[in-house]
């Protein structure tokens, strides 16, 4: 885990201390506000809703005395009573619509009243449209004009119809709120002689409902048992049915004015009161947006006060600190790149660093000396120990190459054939003199390339051309420099274990060439008998036995003389199949300073 700097524990620790606490006490202070605004605002509504409430029973209580003269009207009681009989049928009705008609301006928003008689006869007083033989909502009823009527008749207290269908008419729409009542002799009570009932404009529901105004940032609206809009500012909506999907009515009409999206989503408030007499529900719906959006202004103040007060003191925090950690950082920037190998750097000294850091860096500068003299007697150890060990290998290596010369010069004189021998003698002397000649040196490609041609030159020539060679150095690679005999032990290895005691013919293959990422690749394969596979993949994974193999024992020298010289930058990959062949591919680096190698 990295360590924070002073400044940094500084300043972390004033926030935790300070800035925090009053964080969550702004936060809790404006969850309080919010709260008692928000409960202020719906005993407010609760208080509207009241009166809301009683206006509209003054209200509906005013047309129901409407209703209640009509129905109990001697007048109107004779005449539905002799339509009932059949008497004077024509005469009878107009005086009956004249008698309607004389109750038709007594409120304001009365639009209609109609009689249904026990005989079935309808006879209305309708404003709207003025007609005498169509009545202008019955036809857009739900229910049929009997069932009206018995819905009515049935009802011994005064029915209340919700807002139904738009009744249009030339000079507009309008929508329709009934009371409805039987009509009630008086001299025989018991007798249902027919029905009234009185059509009420929805705008009188509106008006209590609004006031008149829909630009406040609250509006109530009536909805009836069954979920009927009966009052709302939308009116297209009147008489259609809310979706109640939920246990709470209180549910239903949050979610009705969501997607209505009259006010924001998150700042409204709903609060209803049920009318048990009528069946109705008044909701009232409350914007606090503009109450709510004065708090987030007020809190977007304080933090962003507080926020400034956060930077200036973090900021005082860092000056005064910077003088403190300033040589503290001095001295672990020069720490820091020791450890990235930099060893000749030193913490500089001057007099504005404090004591004990001062200390701190005499005492880091003098151990950095003593560790670059080790450093330097380590290397020069380990240098003399690789020369050591190469020398070593390479007496291991070059008695076995010069008895297996002598071993072919040998076949030569007794062939008698005087050119070839003095062709290999002198073949045998260039290798000699360049294996001896510096055998820890370093050679170009080229080099390289006229040692292998002596050497294929012998060996070709004591197997008499019993064998085919192939080999491919690419003119870039020639001036490359790499550690002298570094194909030698590979390839002589195919002659002394890979060709031995096979029947087909001697082929071998090397080829050297130059990678785009500066690596040098060297192949040598043969078509000898080969190794099994596991033995191969142990060999790659440095792992050798020790059962006196002289094939393990010269590849794992040859090994181990390229890790000493390249170490980790080279690949060394061996692969081999019984009875069929033998590679290796050697990857070495290009860019490797002569006194590294």
């Amino acid at each position: 885990m990295r360590r924070k700097s002073l400044g940094v524990q500084l300043a972390v620790s004033f926030l935790i201390v300070s800035i925090i606490p009053i964080v969550f006490i702004n936060l809790f202070s404006y969850y309080n506000i919010s709260k008692i605004v928000n409960d202020n605002n719906n005993e407010l509504m609760r208080y509207h809703l009241n009166r809301t409430k009683t206006t509209l029973d003054i209200s509906i209580e005013s047309y129901e005395d409407v209703l209640y003269q009509i129905y109990s009207s001697d007048e109107v009681v004779n005449l539905i009573n002799r339509i009932n009989a059949g008497e004077e049928l024509v005469v009878s009705k107009n005086q009956l619509r004249r008698a309607l008609r004389g109750y038709f301006y007594a409120k304001d928003y009365i639009k209609d009243i109609t009689v249904i008689t026990k005989s079935g006869i309808m006879v209305f007083y309708d404003s709207i449209t003025g007609a005498t033989t169509r009545n202008s909502w019955i036809p857009g009823l739900e229910i049929s004009q009997d069932e009206l009527y018995r819905t009515v008749m049935d009802n011994n207290k005064t029915s209340v119809m919700s807002t139904g269908n738009a009744v249009k008419a030339s000079n507009g729409e309008y929508f329709l709120f009934h009371l409805g009542h039987r009509i009630v002799d008086f001299k025989k009570r018991n007798e249902k002689i027919g029905v009234v009932i009185l059509s009420i404009d929805e705008k009188m529901l509106d008006q209590i409902c609004t006031g008149g105004d829909n630009s406040l940032p609250a509006y109530n609206f009536i909805v009836d048992w069954q979920g009927k809009l009966v009052s709302y500012r939308n009116k297209e909506l009147l008489g259609s049915s809310m979706d109640f999907g939920y246990d709470s009515r209180r549910k239903d009409y949050e979610e009705f004015v969501r997607q209505e999206k009259v006010f924001g989503e998150n700042a409204v408030s709903i609060n209803y009161i049920r009318d048990r007499e009528r069946g109705w529900d008044i909701v009232n719906v409350s914007s606090q947006e503009e109450v709510m959006a004065k708090i987030n202004q007020q809190q977007r103040m304080i933090f962003t006060l507080l926020l400034c007060s956060v930077v200036a003191l973090i900021v005082m925090i860092v000056l005064i600190s910077r003088g403190l950690t300033g040589s503290i950082k001095s001295v672990v920037k020069t720490m820091q790149s020791a450890g990235e190998g930099q060893l000749d750097r030193r913490v500089r000294l001057d007099g504005r660093m404090a004591k004990e850091v001062e200390v701190i860096a005499r005492q880091y500068n003098t151990m950095m000396d003593k560790l670059v003299e080790s450093v330097e007697k380590e290397k020069l150890l380990n240098r003399q120990k690789k020369d050591a060990e190469i020398t070593a290998l390479e007496a291991q290596l070059n008695p076995h190459f010069l008895y297996n010369t002598l071993d072919t010069i040998n076949w030569i004189a007794i062939g008698k054939k005087e050119f070839e021998i003095s062709r290999a003698i002198t073949a045998l002397a260039v290798i000699l003199r360049y294996g001896i000649d510096n055998s820890n040196g370093v050679v170009t490609i080229r080099e390289e390339y006229e040692w292998l041609r002596q050497y294929l030159f012998l060996q070709q020539t004591r197997l008499k051309d019993g064998m085919e060679s192939y080999v491919d150095f690419p003119p870039e690679v020639m001036d490359i420099k790499v550690h002298k005999l570094l194909f030698q032990p590979f390839i002589e290895n195919c002659f002394i274990h890979g060709f031995k005691g096979i029947r087909r013919k001697p082929v071998l293959k090397i080829s050297v060439s130059l990678h785009k990422d500066d690596e040098l690749e060297i192949m040598i394969e043969d078509n000898g008998k080969g190794m099994p596979e596991q033995i191969a993949n142990k060999m790659n994974q440095c792992k050798f036995t020790e059962s006196g193999d002289k094939n393990q024992i010269g590849l794992r020298n040859a090994l181990y003389r390229i890790r000493l010289y390249y170490g980790d930058r080279a690949d060394i990959v061996i692969k081999s199949r019984e009875e069929e062949f033998t590679r290796v591919q050697i990857m070495i680096p290009v860019t490797v300073e002569d006194e590294e190698l």
